[in-house]
């Protein structure tokens, strides 16, 4: 039988043709050239058989001698989200045309004493003994504009914390601008953070508009402080019709200040800035932005980078119960509006919107008093269960998008329980190509064999980002733990790709 050498294989990955995903045996396959590949990414193995003997199924032999991996033991659902985020206020020394925020429509903020009551609140409902962190997201508008609020929160969030015996976490969404002094003491306190910056400066500069006080070499000039300071942090680019075209050489722009890890996304189907700036860019296409998402992720494999996207989040993990933590967390996560009401998607912060799609589920008042709607949280968290919509039940990609974002499928459908087929549109593109790029990076260097083969995954260099690399990590250590007890073989490739990106993982 002819075979497809290795290298072939890794260039037919690259070099733009389409691949070609499905379900088989309920597990996701993925065909290139004339190898099929059964991908089972969260217990970090894939299977590799010859095309051309499909309708033999070799692989449920392989499933027969690896029951670890026909039963899925090798990894374990997230623990239940603990934590809250903190909308510290509406305002923003920036004006982005595509802002989802209330900023041009509201100035409210959140006073110290609301916070710390809702931080309270929280901390008190610890989901189980496995949660050892408790988590506070800082979010806006820019809230290092009310730091001094903020160093509030944080000093009083690490005492209550270690008077439980707890660690506290804190990652916050910023645009960049703040003083280098606030930085600093970012950076003192552990935070990781999300610096928001969409691309080179002549294309950031029409989309996020600075005014005169600020400018894009500021947020330049963080993301180079924080490269050099070796602490965790992303870039955040927001993708619109106007940029999607310039996604690869925006990874290069980011590589050159020192950012390695770039998580790109559309621009929402809703926003809410001051009327007449939405006119003023346009959505991509859901083919332009997969296609230009995976055209990033080949220029970051060349440069030692790493691309993420909401697309495959999930992709070695699998969630409490929905997509994110605010809609699976009952009482023990929350997210404060800078209104004080209580929302579950920080992205949603417009309270009319709110009203209309029945999203406020509480309130932290002025008089450190906080209510939460139990019930109306849980009615919204069964309606974005993935398991809600019955058109995922046959995708192979069911288990790496979980039905995609549940904020993005109700501004984009009306409902939770719709999808918002532009997102799917690209998860089902991008995850397939993801599937590929894990297959024949895993079976790169395997000599071609008419026998079916299982490997451990080899996560490809585009897909080091430091969720994932973590999660499969965890996945591989268990793997030894439990072959160990089953009898199953363990390929001495575990123990080389642990190395490997326990190595690399201390250079993220």
């Amino acid at each position: 039988m002819g075979t497809q050498a290795p290298e072939a294989a890794q260039r037919g990955a690259q070099d733009g043709s389409k691949a070609v995903a499905e379900l088989l045996d309920d597990y996701p396959a993925v065909r290139d050239g004339q190898w099929l590949y059964l991908v089972i990414p969260r217990s970090m193995h894939a299977i590799r058989v010859p095309a051309d003997q499909e309708a033999a199924a070799p692989w449920r032999q392989v499933l027969a001698d690896y029951p670890s991996l026909r039963d899925s033991r090798l990894y374990r659902r997230q623990p239940d989200p603990w934590g809250v985020t903190l909308v510290v206020g509406h305002r923003c020394n920036l004006s982005c045309v595509y802002c989802f925020s209330e900023v041009g429509h509201s100035t409210a903020s959140l006073e110290a004493d609301r916070m710390l009551a809702i931080v309270d609140h929280t901390l008190e409902r610890r989901p189980g003994p496995q949660n050892k962190l408790f988590g506070v997201n800082f979010f806006g508008g820019e809230p290092t504009l009310a730091i001094s609020d903020i160093e509030k929160v944080v000093e009083h969030t690490e005492r209550a914390c270690a008077a439980k015996n707890v660690t506290p976490y804190f990652t916050m969404v910023t645009n960049g601008t703040a003083p280098l002094p606030v930085l600093q003491y970012l950076v003192d306190h552990r935070f990781t953070l999300t610096v928001s910056m969409d691309a080179a400066p002549e294309r950031q500069g029409e989309q996020r508009i600075y005014g005169k006080r600020h400018n894009v070499g500021q947020t330049m000039d963080t993301i180079r402080f924080l490269a050099e300071a070796g602490v965790p942090y992303r870039v955040r680019s927001t993708v619109t019709g106007e940029t999607v075209h310039h996604m690869g050489e925006t990874v290069g722009f980011f590589a050159d200040l020192g950012a390695n890890f770039v998580h790109f996304e559309p621009v929402g189907p809703v926003g809410t800035t001051t009327p007449g700036r939405l006119s003023r860019y346009s959505e991509p296409s859901a083919e332009d932005y997969a296609e230009n998402l995976l055209r990033a992720m080949d220029v970051a494999r060349g440069i030692d980078a790493s691309v993420f996207s909401y697309a495959f989040q999930h992709l070695l993990s699998s969630p409490p119960r929905s997509y994110c933590g605010p809609m699976s967390s009952g009482d023990s996560y929350h997210v404060l509006n800078a209104t004080g009401e209580l929302i579950m998607c920080p992205e949603m912060q417009d309270p009319a919107r709110n009203k209309q799609y029945g999203h406020n589920v509480g309130q932290a008042t002025d008089r450190n008093v906080v209510f939460v709607d139990l019930l109306r949280k849980d009615q919204i968290g069964q309606a974005a269960l993935p398991s809600q919509h019955q058109s995922c039940q046959t995708c192979y990609a069911r288990d790496i998008c979980d039905s995609g974002c549940p904020s993005r499928n109700i501004q984009a459908t009306g409902s939770l329980t719709k999808l918002d087929r532009y997102s799917c549109a690209v998860a089902k593109r991008v995850c397939a190509d993801v599937l590929r790029r894990l297959a024949v990076e895993t079976f790169r260097s395997v000599e071609p064999s008419v026998e079916p083969l299982v490997k451990p995954i080899a996560l490809p260099r585009e897909l080091c980002s430091v969720p994932l690399v973590g999660s499969a990590i965890g996945i591989l250590q268990r793997a030894r733990v439990v072959f160990a007890l089953t009898g199953e073989r363990l390929d001495p490739a575990v123990d080389t790709e642990i190395a490997r990106l326990t190595r690399l993982g201390a250079t993220l």
